[in-house]
């Protein structure tokens, strides 16, 4: 079933979290989802062993980082066992980089309906792909993300 934005009660966000600035872009988004009210719960991958400072825990945001990882670098901590437990509405993949430890909770998400960024090792992974270049931004990503699951399966009285 393909979920439309104002139809999904519930979306997983997976991302990786590079800088302050992508923890800032991902609050904004999971708060404008919240609003629409949406649970929201987004997880993200941080490449060091020690979590920087400003990235808080909260209720709908978690993180894994390479201590989380398993001997063959698969993730592996409550929180991610958790997340691919949930079967969201939409799975919402927002890594700009091709990397496994985000790729992996994407694959073996219970998700009705996953969106992340388009190219030939994606198709197995997701129903809707939206094709990027390498200077898209993740602010510009989120943007597209949004238009087109807002017009996505769009009813007459939206």
């Amino acid at each position: 079933m393909i979920s439309n934005l104002n139809d999904a009660k519930s979306i997983g966000i997976i991302y990786i979290l590079e800088n302050e600035n992508t923890y800032n872009h991902i609050t904004r988004f999971v708060k404008l989802l919240q609003d629409k009210h949406i649970n929201v719960k987004a997880i993200g991958y941080f490449e060091g062993n020690i979590r920087p400072i400003y990235a808080i825990e909260k209720l709908s945001l978690d993180y894994y980082d390479k201590k989380d990882l398993n001997w063959f670098k698969k993730p592996n901590n409550s929180y991610v066992n958790d997340f691919l437990k949930t079967e969201f509405d939409i799975l919402i993949d927002l890594s700009l980089e091709d990397i496994f430890q985000t790729k992996f909770i994407s694959t073996l998400s219970m998700s009705k309906f996953k969106v992340g960024k388009g190219g030939e090792r994606n198709k197995e992974i997701f129903d809707l792909m939206i094709d990027i270049n390498s200077k898209t931004t993740l602010d510009e990503f989120i943007t597209l993300i949004i238009h087109y699951l807002s017009i996505l399966n769009k009813k007459e009285n939206d």
